[in-house]
Order: C-alpha cells, then structure tokens, then sequence
C-alpha cells in the first residue's frame, strides 16, 4: 500500500514533469514560427563609420522529407565597390533538415565569384552511411571529388545554417557546442545565450527594442577570414530575428546590422 508521504511525493513528482513538458512544447512551437518561407533579411557590414559591404539572406523554400522538412535558404554577400583590401563577392545555399527539434544540413553550396571566374564549393551530407561528398572546382578545374567520413550520429552545420540554428537556440538557456563542416574538415562553433536581455538601437527601426544576446567563439576560419570571439543580438520574439553582431575578419572587427526586411506579420 502506497503511504500518503509516498503518493504526495508522486502527485508532485508528476507536476513537475507535466510543467517542464508543457515549457518544451511551448519551446517547440515558439520554434516552429522562425522558419518562415518568404523571409528576407538585409545586412549592412560596417568597418567602424564606414560601409564595406552588404548581406541579403533569404530564405526561398520548403519541401516534406517524410515526416520532416527540408528549407532552403540563400545568402549573397558582395562588398562595396571602391573599398581597399576588400573584395567580396559569393552566394550561399544551403538545404536544411528540420524534423521538429533539430536542424542541420543535408546540402550546402558555395559559389565565390572572380574576375577570372568563379570557385565553387558543394558538400552533400549521407548520415546514413557517414560521409560527406566533398566536389570542388577552381576557375573550371576539378580540385576535390571524394567522399569524407565522419562519425557516427553527428548532425552538421554550414556556415549559412548557423544563421537559423542559432535563432532556433537561442530558446534555451544553454552553453551549445554545435558540429560545423567548413574548409571540407570537422569543426565546431560555440555559443550561448545570456539570460539578461539587452536593449540596442536598431537603425531600421528608429529606436530601441529589447533583445536576446549571444556570445560565441568560432573555432575555424570561415568567409572573409571569419573566426573567434563574436556576439549577436536576436529580436525579443518568437521570430528571433537577428538584428547586429559583432565579429573578427581578415581586416579586423566588423559589425552587422538589419537595414531592411521582408517577413510575413513581424513588426
């Protein structure tokens, strides 16, 4: 027979999980709105008081997998003409697996376009058989054409599906190490996001809105010698819209910040 101390602590015991269940499905819905077909994001890139380039990530389609999602995202980023030591110009895609929960990668593209021509980059993920075929041409010619192993139940990201990885993240409270495919190598991004929101002044938005801030460190080189030590600040909603950050390139400490957008209901 089950004593009334022993019952108390079951009834308890089960309010607590019912609580903690209702705040992850809550999670998982708050999370279910950042993906929105449509989407359009534009970026200014700052070198202190002067602009060097610009940003344009879109977020261009969907498809069912099964019981998942697959979305499919672009991103082109260009530096301004006339700007020393600056030159930029490529285009990212990458398809995104997202079952619910999770996102990660299944495809990622990038094109980096010269005078000369272009170089152009394409992973393909097999989680199934644990390899990523790796196809990389230089101005026409066949550089890389093989598959990479990897291990077992890693679930990656590209530079590009970090942008709404982190955004879907950002609804917990928690140190994330997430697994990165850059440089045709295992790699990794840490971050994670600070409890105490933020207020910053949104250009866009002539004024103030209060954030959610996340500090991180990039533990590869990505575009324009993108690495180390960065910091963004994501709208205080369930879209999560990233609205600055701060990172380390090639020619020093550049920042982002939102100038335009496109994205159905958000205001």
């Amino acid at each position: 027979m089950i004593s009334k101390i022993s019952a108390g602590f079951i009834k308890y015991f089960s309010i607590i999980i019912f609580f903690f269940s209702l705040i992850k499905i809550n999670s998982v819905i708050a999370q279910s709105k950042v993906l929105q077909v449509g989407e359009e994001l534009n970026y200014s890139v700052n070198y202190g008081f002067i602009e060097i380039g610009k940003v344009n990530i879109k977020m261009t389609g969907s498809r069912q997998a099964g019981n998942n999602v697959i979305y499919t995202s672009v991103c082109s980023m260009k530096s301004n003409k006339g700007i020393p030591f600056v030159e930029l110009n490529s285009i990212f895609e990458s398809d995104m697996l997202y079952n619910g929960n999770d996102l990660y990668t299944v495809r990622f593209k990038a094109t980096e376009i010269k005078e000369e021509g272009k170089i152009i980059i394409e992973y393909r993920f097999n989680y199934d058989s644990n390899y990523v075929y790796v196809l990389k041409e230089n101005l026409g010619n066949k550089e890389i054409d093989r598959n990479i192993p990897f291990n077992q139940n890693v679930k990656f990201q590209d530079g590009l599906s970090l942008f709404y990885k982190s955004r879907l993240n950002s609804f917990s409270q928690e140190n994330f190490l997430i697994p990165v495919f850059m440089n045709e190598s295992e790699t990794s991004v840490n971050y994670y996001f600070t409890s105490k929101k933020d207020e910053i002044f949104v250009p866009v938005f002539d004024g103030e809105l209060q954030t959610y801030r996340c500090n991180g460190m990039a533990n590869f080189e990505g575009v324009f010698g993108l690495s180390g030590e960065f910091a963004g600040w994501f709208s205080d909603d369930d879209a999560r819209v990233p609205l600055k950050s701060q990172m380390n390139v090639i020619i020093g400490s550049v920042t982002l910040e939102l100038t335009s957008f496109k994205r159905s209901g958000w205001r």
